[in-house]
């Protein structure tokens, strides 16, 4: 347990040092990836495929996510959008699934990535702008209303100008290869503004074997730390739940000044199995018979919004 708090310092300390907040993303076409030497190449945070479409699961998303955060790597998780093949919902649900214990504050939000699935597929000639703006629409509510983060979106410049306007009030994380990431985008479409842009498709970082694609976050490092440790509808609510303490020996206690039942809390491990749900007595949770480590509650509130919130058992 020692080795996961000072992992944790470590990183904090590096994040405040960095002049460049510059990350990766991967899927397991990675292969096997050694997070402590990605972060040691001053790697800060990395996105992680996690589903493509209604069914697939990217069998190394899990791995990488417990492995990176390990590490001291800022993790977070994407989805590959398959509007020619499934519903939104279909698509968000699968997302859900795989994604929701790796969502939440200390993650990046959850991104959705959309582009043409194959040399062959072309989104543009299947939809129209505003079919695909509403495919999109409804993946983002989805997935927004059931975790309670709001999330981002990958997109080329072409696809930035044909989806409509009414979506750049989401975070955009901009494709453009082949540049370099102290240079601002350009050419983005709906949106005046960015937050990540991948700069490099042939990048090359320690602990990978081959070609990885680079990422730069736009902003400063407190922009940063708070970008991870909020989210859209549940900050007002996590500002009003408190949780001590952290790191937790046997007993958790929850203090709500919400205003708002708590429906039932879940208890999910690293690897985002549900080892317990709680369906009474809120304000204490005995997590005696835990091993040492890092869990995660996942709390459904009255409001049908649900809370995230990562701990640490001594």
């Amino acid at each position: 347990m020692k080795k996961i708090i000072l992992l944790s310092f470590l990183f904090w300390g590096h994040l405040l040092l960095a002049q460049t907040i510059l990350g990766i993303d991967v899927s397991h076409h990675q292969g096997n990836i050694n997070w402590t030497l990605v972060a040691n190449d001053s790697k800060v945070f990395a996105y992680c495929k996690a589903t493509e479409g209604h069914t697939y699961q990217d069998p190394n998303f899990t791995t990488y996510m417990v492995n990176g955060t390990n590490a001291g790597v800022v993790m977070g998780a994407y989805h590959f959008a398959r509007p020619d093949n499934n519903t939104a919902l279909e698509d968000a649900d699968n997302f859900i699934t795989a994604a929701h214990a790796y969502i939440g504050s200390g993650y990046l939000p959850p991104a959705l990535d959309l582009e043409d699935p194959n040399s062959s597929t072309h989104l543009d000639q299947l939809f129209s702008s505003s079919q695909l703006t509403s495919w999109v629409q409804t993946w983002m509510n989805q997935v927004e209303n059931q975790t309670g983060v709001r999330p981002i979106i990958y997109l080329s410049s072409h696809y930035a100008a044909y989806l409509n306007s009414s979506l750049n009030s989401y975070g955009l994380w901009i494709a453009k290869p082949n540049t370099s990431p102290t240079t601002p985008p350009t050419n983005m479409g709906n949106w005046n503004d960015w937050v990540i842009k991948q700069y490099d498709w042939y990048g090359s970082v320690n602990g990978i074997n081959g070609n990885v694609d680079m990422d730069v976050f736009h902003g400063t490092n407190t922009d940063f730390n708070n970008w991870i440790s909020t989210n859209s509808i549940g900050n007002n609510l996590r500002n009003l739940l408190h949780f001590y303490p952290n790191p937790v020996t046997d007993v958790l206690y929850v203090k709500n000044e919400s205003g708002q039942g708590i429906q039932n809390i879940k208890l999910y491990d690293l690897n985002g199995r549900l080892l317990k749900t709680f369906n009474q007595d809120f304000a204490t949770l005995d997590l005696t018979n835990l091993h040492s480590g890092i869990y995660f509650l996942d709390l459904k509130m009255s409001t049908h919004k649900n809370i995230k919130w990562r701990f640490i058992k001594k």
